[in-house]
Order: C-alpha cells, then structure tokens, then sequence
C-alpha cells in the first residue's frame, strides 16, 4: 500500500498533537499531584520527595522538541552586531 509523504507527514502531526495535548494533561495531573502532596505533608517530613520542579522541566524539553519539529521556524539571518563606521585612529605625537 502506497501512501504519499504529505499523507504520512499529515498523520504524523496529528500523533504530535495528540502527544502535546497528552503531555497537558500530564501537567495538570503533576500540578495536582503537587497540591496533594503539599497539604498532605507541610513539612516536607518524607524521606523522599518527588522532584515536581525537575520533572516540569523535563515536559517543557519535550513540548520545545515537538514544538520546533512541527513548527519549525524560517531561517533568520545572522545577528553579527554592528559596526562602527569609525576608523580613524589617532597617532602618538611621540615618536
């Protein structure tokens, strides 16, 4: 069976899409995780705790990956600075 690449990339997407939306309700799930946690035990009394702040970096890494391979951004040019358009340069009057 032959499929064309824009049908391929196509169904691609929307498996992104639905994994982006997936990791949404990861967050939330996360959020509401740490909320728990934190009226279950206000002293942080455990010997081991979750790493929530660890974990929603590691979600905004994967949102960025599939952010940039979905959307991916036109070619800007380069940012070299300016110049400055002044050459002159003075001589020491000894010599």
């Amino acid at each position: 069976m032959f499929f064309s690449n824009t049908v391929l990339f196509a169904s691609e997407l929307d498996e992104l899409a639905t994994t982006q939306r997936l990791l949404d309700q990861v967050q939330l799930s996360l959020d509401r995780a740490r909320t728990v946690a934190a009226q279950s035990d206000p002293n942080n009394s455990r010997r081991y705790l979750f790493d929530y702040k660890k974990a929603n970096e590691d979600l905004n890494t994967i949102r960025a990956g599939l952010d940039r391979y979905t959307q991916p951004s036109r070619a800007q040019p380069l940012d070299y600075g300016k110049v400055s358009g002044d050459y002159m340069r003075g001589r020491p009057l000894w010599r």
